[in-house]
């Protein structure tokens, strides 16, 4: 008997897998169902932007976490001389794939630079090519929320992220390429892990360690 339902649950989970989601939509401590949040970008300091829907309504992909790029971890989080960051920076080449950390659901997909940030037009924009240190702003960056309200930040990416608000990702998908758009002076992506959606400054956590325990090394 229990080899049996050892089996049927085994098959279960390949079916699952197989339709890339789970049967659950987010919940959000209860919440459950759609979300229409106002989002904004407060904790990353050189980063702000007027506040912008970004309605989801979207089951969450099975899958475990991977290391959202390869590359060497650089400046790391709240550090004495960088207070206000967020996240951690990964040393990676120009053009490298960025990959969603873990399955979940893309919520925000935007262009911030300078004190502004910008809904993807479909046409040039701001942040199309390289910036620089004291510009201010993520550039070209994702977010992707998974299962628990926990939410990944990925910016400073060369184009606008191959992904769009609402699309289910799953583990190691590509979601962009390794940038220096926005507030940055040579090619890296700068992660960022938040234990609660929307991302706030208040919910931001140390990239390296969250990761640690999701078992992947940065």
């Amino acid at each position: 008997m229990g080899i049996a339902v050892g089996l049927a649950g085994a098959l279960l989970l390949v079916a699952a897998v197989t339709a890339g989601v789970v049967s659950s939509v987010f919940g959000g401590g209860g919440g459950g169902g759609c979300v229409g949040a106002v989002h904004s970008d407060a904790h990353e300091t050189w980063a702000t932007t007027a506040g912008a829907t970004s309605p989801v309504c979207a089951e969450v992909p099975v899958g475990g976490w991977t290391r959202p790029v390869v590359g060497e971890a650089g400046s790391g989080f709240r550090t004495g001389d960088r207070p206000g960051h967020d996240g951690v920076d990964i040393m990676a080449a120009r053009g490298t794939v960025v990959r969603a950390a873990s399955g979940g659901v893309v919520v925000r997909v935007r262009c911030n630079v300078g004190g502004d940030s910008w809904e993807p037009t479909g046409g040039p924009m701001p942040c199309d090519s390289d910036g620089y240190p004291g510009l201010g702003g993520c550039g070209w960056y994702a977010e992707i929320r998974h299962p628990g309200d926990v939410v990944t930040r990925y910016c400073h990416l060369i184009r606008q992220p191959t992904v769009t608000v609402g699309e289910p990702v799953t583990a190691g998908q590509p979601i962009g390429h390794v940038g220096s758009s926005g507030n940055s002076s040579g090619p890296h992506l700068h992660y960022e892990a938040h234990e609660g959606y929307p991302a706030t400054e208040d919910n931001a956590v140390d990239t390296i360690p969250f990761m640690r325990r999701k078992g992947v090394s940065l």
